[in-house]
């Protein structure tokens, strides 16, 4: 009887018994964790996206001003090194 038992596990019901087994304690899981998250209020999803909007302004000025210096740098550079004397 064992031994059946062993070979039912081994093949594909067993292993799609498995599986459903698996699938259902993850899927209940899921649903535990979800049941611990809120929903932000209207007020926290404005003051967290203005400070994302402004954040990206922030580093697109920084980026902006550093590609402006140091192209700017390359090209008085190659310049100078381009010149006939």
């Amino acid at each position: 009887m064992a031994k059946a038992i062993a070979l039912a596990e081994e093949t594909g019901i067993g292993k799609a018994k498995g599986q459903a087994e698996r699938l259902s304690t993850f899927l209940g899981d899921v649903r535990g964790e979800l049941r611990k998250t809120s929903t932000p209020s209207r007020m926290e999803t404005r003051t967290t996206t203005t400070v994302v909007i402004v954040t990206v302004f922030a580093f697109a000025a920084y980026f902006w001003a550093v590609d402006y210096g140091i192209n700017h740098t390359l090209n008085a550079l190659i310049s100078k090194l381009t010149q006939q004397h």
